[in-house]
């Protein structure tokens, strides 16, 4: 692992950031960076972005194995309880998040079988992905210049009919300033998107889904390679690993999860505590300083890269600094 003395790193003058206005750093970067292609941008996201809200009232998600579904079934509330605690990773709602520099959201959806709603879902039921949607489309009215990524990689609870009328809202929504693949795919630059007055795109992962609707981007366009480890150690060899110049895709986007994973033994060591602050938060300042170290690596190569409460420490200035770093 690279230690701090190994870099000196220069910072190549941003100064058309303020801490007021990274609701528009993508429309302030310089020419040079709105003529790179999309999957060459260094982009802060949020992991399961949707967790903001999540209803302790409902009854466990689908998500969930069938051990936390018993142990809810005998404990009740204070199965929730401990769930809700560990299944938060965001506190901002989706508006607020992309006013602060998120780029890219995790999204995970599920069915919910009484209300016939689709929701968000880790662990509890959350939002309607309605809201959610018109988070997104109030922002990029606002910022027709800020490109959005929604990636849909989780579903449960859905049938093929479920999917289709998830895709529909989504075309819905944003139709017309919905990105298609193309021939360029993540080859894109901002400028031909403000060109085209396209401002959003959407990863669905889901083959029938994709193969009806020619707007969506399939799996195949994204990598997002997973540690699933509570040791921050450990996660930073990970990222050192897969963040590489010569392991980053060259045709494609690439997700570095910044987030460690708990672990039953994690829970249970912490059964008082919550996710964010037996773990999270130090991981997302503790991964913001090893960006910063390693900011002018030769060898370090980043796309997206997301972690869990994004307004801790510096995670956002610091994910769209490194677009300002000269190798």
């Amino acid at each position: 692992m690279a230690e701090r003395q190994d870099y000196q790193f220069e910072f190549v003058s941003a100064t058309s950031f303020t801490d007021e206005n990274y609701s528009n750093w993508m429309s302030n970067l310089t020419n040079e960076k709105q003529l790179c292609p999309l999957k060459d941008l260094v982009i802060p996201g949020s992991h399961d972005s949707g967790t903001f809200f999540l209803d302790q009232t409902a009854e466990i998600g689908p998500d969930e194995p069938d051990m936390i579904h018993n142990l809810a079934s005998v404990f009740g509330k204070l199965a929730k309880n401990t769930v809700y605690n560990w299944s938060v990773t965001q506190n901002l709602n989706i508006y607020k998040q992309l006013t602060s520099g998120i780029r890219y959201l995790d999204l995970r959806i599920a069915l919910h079988p009484q209300k016939n709603e689709l929701r968000i879902i880790h662990g509890l039921y959350g939002c309607a992905v309605e809201e959610v949607l018109q988070d997104v489309r109030l922002f990029v009215n606002e910022h027709p210049k800020e490109v959005v990524l929604l990636d849909f990689n989780h579903f449960y609870n859905m049938d093929i009919d479920a999917h289709f009328r998830l895709a529909d809202s989504l075309l819905g929504m944003f139709g017309e300033i919905l990105r298609s693949p193309g021939k360029f795919g993540a080859n894109v630059t901002l400028q031909e998107l403000w060109g085209n007055a396209e401002n959003v795109i959407i990863f669905y992962h889901n083959s029938d889904v994709v193969n009806s609707y020619p707007c969506f981007w399939s799996s195949n366009f994204i990598t997002s390679p997973f540690a699933n480890t509570a040791d921050r150690k450990v996660l930073l060899e990970f990222l050192n690993e897969k963040c590489t110049k010569t392991n980053l895709p060259k045709d494609y986007f690439h997700v570095a999860q910044a987030i460690v994973t708990p672990q039953t033994s994690t829970v249970l060591q912490n059964l008082t505590s919550t996710l964010k602050d037996a773990c999270a938060v130090r991981c997302t300042c503790h991964v913001s300083s090893w960006l910063k170290v390693i900011a002018q690596s030769p060898n370090h190569k980043f796309n997206i890269i997301i972690a869990d409460f994004v307004e801790c420490g510096d995670f956002i200035p610091t994910v769209v600094s490194l677009n300002y770093y000269s190798y």
